[in-house]
């Protein structure tokens, strides 16, 4: 089974090909970008040439992944357009996974509990948290937006990265977050891809996955209420 994977939730625009070798997820190739204008006119391009430089025909292709949020609302929206565009053209199956749970999976195992947290404006960050070692990773505490100091539990070990956490490093210190805070991963398209490639072996596929994953709405959509 070959994946196409595309993550635009951030300015890092990426896409990455997957495929099952013997029962195991495999990364073929990955390509990343920093985008300072537009995701909708970089993701085809990267697409295509990630594809060429694989020498995979695009009608190689069994499924396809993106990530659907928490994020930039237009970087999603671009991203889940395009790979429900190309599922529907090739009549394959297509997914959507949760930004926060891609980046714990690209972050990989650690000693405590995985907390991802995205800068969310207006001295908010998006967070959840999920267990240390899960692949995919096990949501312990789901999708939310807030004040970064939400993210410390009480009586709770764990480890916080991303760009959220580093931006809002002073916040956390303050509500008694005393460990390291590491860096946004940026294979999380990769990470997408190995989500959505466990979840299609195992047959899970919810029928709003392909819904943007928003968490709060837009600055438009508040000052138009």
């Amino acid at each position: 089974m070959r994946l196409l994977a595309i993550d635009a939730s951030t300015w890092w625009g990426a896409a990455a090909l997957l495929e099952v070798h013997e029962g195991t997820p495999r990364l073929v190739a990955e390509i990343g970008v920093h985008v300072e204008d537009s995701h909708a006119a970089r993701l085809l391009p990267l697409v295509e040439g990630l594809l060429a430089t694989a020498g995979w025909p695009r009608t190689s292709l069994d499924a396809y992944a993106a990530v659907r949020g928490p994020g930039s609302f237009t970087g999603i929206r671009v991203a889940l357009g395009l790979v429900s565009g190309l599922a529907l053209v090739a009549s394959r199956p297509c997914l959507g996974v949760g930004t926060l749970q891609a980046m714990a999976e690209a972050l990989g195992p650690t000693a405590a509990d995985r907390v991802p947290l995205l800068d969310a404006g207006r001295g908010e960050v998006y967070g959840a948290r999920f267990d240390a070692d899960g692949s995919p990773p096990k949501v312990l505490r789901p999708t939310w937006v807030g004040d970064p100091a939400l993210a410390v539990e009480p009586g709770v070990v764990f480890v916080v990265f991303g760009g959220g956490g580093r931006v809002h490093d002073a916040r956390l210190r303050e509500a008694g977050y005393a460990g390291p805070i590491g860096r946004a991963p940026t294979s999380v398209a990769a990470a997408a891809g190995r989500i959505a490639l466990a979840r299609l072996v195992a047959g899970i596929v919810a029928p709003d996955e392909m819904t943007p994953l928003y968490v709060r709405p837009a600055d438009a959509e508040v000052r138009f209420r």
